[in-house]
């Protein structure tokens, strides 16, 4: 009991103060300063965050966006520096919290990044459109490059022409499993799947892996994370029947109430 008490109050500690340091420009918490002023691991002060104490909502930036050269390099610097080769969901989480986005968002992001590769034309067309003064969207439209123009420009201010032909491809930091990865497609999907099954005891996760290509324990993992959309998805549903069911019975009307 008394250590649930003062889990309970670090939890709210970290919260108020982490409002305190919530920057609107940036969309997200001045964690490092958070930390100085309770003196605790940047890792453990995030475990002890509740948004729902200090009202700060986790934004949705999908890996198809633009997510600016500040956001994109914290990302990667953050996860980087606190975590080892292979990240679990509850890594991840902390993440999230530490970017003040959804984790699923930066896992994508991160698997954007880490497939990525800067070849040594690619760099080349780079340096001429940049001497040239072209802006980075332009310059990821003039040379078909497969990602955003903030990874373009991570990739690119981190390689080196001369260290590109002779050097093979890094090996990557951490490795994010493809079952990590989901697209907003595939989300999609997999609740109308979900949808069509109830209170989803009797779903055929055999035939729901088949359809989306991930294997079942990723299928099953991901609705735990798609939890509140599909609730929300299958709430929808009822209203629509509850709808159609009394727009079809007759109405009894004022003459019947009057008589």
């Amino acid at each position: 009991m008394f250590t649930m008490h003062i889990s309970s109050e670090l939890k709210y500690r970290v919260s108020l103060t982490a409002k305190s340091y919530y920057s609107s420009a940036r969309e997200r918490v001045d964690w490092e300063s958070v930390c100085n002023e309770l003196r605790l691991p940047i890792l453990k002060t995030l475990e002890h965050f509740d948004e729902s104490i200090c009202g700060i909502r986790q934004r949705s930036l999908p890996e198809t966006q633009d997510w600016g050269i500040e956001t994109l390099t914290a990302l990667k610097s953050f996860t980087e520096t606190n975590f080892q080769h292979c990240m679990s969901v509850d890594d991840w989480v902390l993440v999230g919290k530490y970017m003040n986005i959804c984790h699923s968002d930066c896992v994508a992001k991160m698997w954007a990044l880490g497939k990525f590769r800067m070849t040594p034309i690619l760099f080349e067309q780079i340096t001429e459109y940049r001497d040239a003064g072209l802006l980075w969207p332009t310059i990821c439209r003039n040379t078909l490059a497969d990602c955003t123009p903030d990874i373009l420009r991570i990739a690119y201010a981190t390689s080196n022409k001369d260290t590109l032909y002779k050097s093979k491809r890094p090996k990557a930091k951490f490795r994010i499993s493809k079952h990590q990865h989901w697209s907003r497609e595939e989300d999609v999907r997999l609740i109308e799947l979900l949808s069509q099954y109830g209170s989803g005891s009797d779903v055929d996760w055999n035939y729901i892996s088949k359809t989306l290509g991930h294997s079942k324990n990723a299928c099953r993992y991901r609705r735990i994370l798609l939890r509140p959309q599909i609730q929300e998805a299958r709430g929808s549903s009822i209203d629509t029947d509850q709808a159609t069911s009394s727009s079809e019975s007759p109405s009894l009307g004022i003459d019947y109430l009057l008589n």
